[in-house]
């Protein structure tokens, strides 16, 4: 193994930086994986709370504004999902202001957009379907997480958003065969 060639590479793509934001997308990651197999919603979205936690500062290390902005809005929308409060007005709300800080903060073309296109699906349908319902919202979602790290060089997170693509599926299957996919909101 040639050291200063994998030197070379991680300066080429933005040195220690751009390192340091890749080992913050590996922890998210592997949480966002590990959502896949939880089974309880509320279990569901605290893990997928902290996970964002190390995504956002993956997105300041890459000047992701998009993503910054909206996983730090969907942690809020978590919350006031999780307290019973999201309805078709605080859903507007959730929606409104992603798109509004997309409109001013967005520095990633077309591709930006994915992450406020992402939270406006995940919260129209947030709490249709239960655990099941999560799962199938994550797992399109994650699509276009998919292309929006490839368009932001973050290589781990297009990774485990295949990852977390199949422990969705993984997931949804074995909900359907224990029967326990409709539940409410459980500890």
């Amino acid at each position: 193994m040639d050291l200063t060639k994998i030197n070379e590479w991680i300066v080429s793509m933005g040195g220690s930086k751009w390192l340091i934001a890749q080992i913050l997308s590996l922890v998210g990651y592997v949480l966002m994986v590990v959502t896949g197999y939880i089974k309880k919603e509320k279990k569901m979205l605290r893990t997928q709370d902290v996970q964002l936690i190390f995504i956002i500062g993956m997105g300041v290390l890459l000047n992701a504004f998009s993503g910054i902005i909206i996983n730090a809005i969907q942690i809020i929308k978590n919350e006031i999902y999780l307290r019973g409060k999201l309805n078709k007005y605080t859903k507007a709300a959730v929606v409104g202001l992603g798109i509004v800080m997309t409109l001013i903060f967005n520095n990633g073309g077309i591709a930006g957009w994915l992450p406020a296109v992402n939270l406006f699906i995940f919260t129209y349908f947030l709490g249709m379907g239960g655990a099941i319902g999560i799962k199938v919202l994550i797992f399109i979602t994650t699509c276009g997480w998919g292309v929006y790290d490839l368009s932001i060089t973050n290589y781990v997170g297009f990774v485990f958003d295949i990852l977390t693509i199949i422990s969705c599926i993984i997931g949804i299957f074995r909900l359907k065969k224990d029967g326990s996919g409709k539940n409410a909101v459980e500890s």
